[in-house]
C-alpha cells in the first residue's frame, strides 16, 4: 500500500476512463501552480468540497449546522457562497480586483467566474495565466481562512486577506 499522493490523484482523474472536460482539465492543473491549490481548484469545479452544504446533501451533517463560518451569515455554505456570495469572499474579490486594476460583473457560477476572470478577452493572451494564477490564489486564501474561522475560531481582516494572497503569488 502506498498511501494518497496528489501525483496519483492528478494521474487518476485525467486517465480514468470517467468523461472529463478536456478544458477544465488543462485550466486546473499547470506546472505553475502547487497540486494542492490545483487539487482544490478541481474538487471546487466538480463541486467535491466537503463544504457543509455537501455533506447535509450526503446525509454526513445536521440541517442546523449548516450555515457559514462568517460572522453574521445565515447562508448555507454551500461551494458557490462560499467562495462568490459571502461578504467575506465578495469583499476580497473585490479587493483583488481595485488591485490589478479591472472591474467586471461577477457572474454566480464558479465555472464562469474562472472562466470570465483567467480569460479576459481585452487583455493579451500571455496575461491568461497571471490571472489563472491569483484566481487560484484568492480561491486558496478564502477557504483556508474559512478553514481558520471554523477550527481555530479567529477571523482575518479583509486587508490581512489580500496581503495573504499577494504572498501566495511569491510563492
Amino acid at each position: 500500500m502506498h498511501g494518497y499522493s496528489m501525483r496519483e490523484s492528478y494521474r487518476f482523474i485525467t486517465h480514468s476512463d470517467d468523461t472529463v472536460d478536456k478544458s477544465l482539465v488543462d485550466d486546473v492543473w499547470h506546472r505553475d501552480i502547487p497540486l494542492k491549490v490545483s487539487m482544490l481548484a478541481w474538487r471546487l469545479h466538480c463541486n467535491r468540497l466537503t463544504t457543509k452544504g455537501n455533506l447535509l446533501r450526503r446525509g454526513g451533517l445536521l440541517s442546523t449546522y449548516i450555515t457559514c463560518a462568517a460572522a453574521g451569515c445565515d447562508s448555507t455554505k454551500t461551494s458557490p457562497h462560499l467562495f462568490l456570495h459571502c461578504d467575506t469572499s465578495r469583499e476580497l474579490w473585490s479587493k483583488v480586483l481595485n488591485w490589478i486594476g479591472i472591474y467586471l460583473v461577477a457572474p454566480d457560477h464558479l465555472r464562469h467566474h474562472f472562466i470570465q476572470f483567467t480569460t479576459m478577452t481585452a487583455l493579451p493572451r500571455s496575461s491568461h495565466l497571471f490571472f489563472r494564477t491569483i484566481w487560484f490564489a484568492t480561491v486558496w486564501v478564502i477557504w483556508k481562512e474559512m478553514n481558520y474561522r471554523i477550527f481555530q475560531n479567529t477571523a482575518s481582516t479583509s486587508m490581512a486577506l489580500i496581503e495573504k494572497v499577494k504572498l501566495n503569488l511569491l510563492l
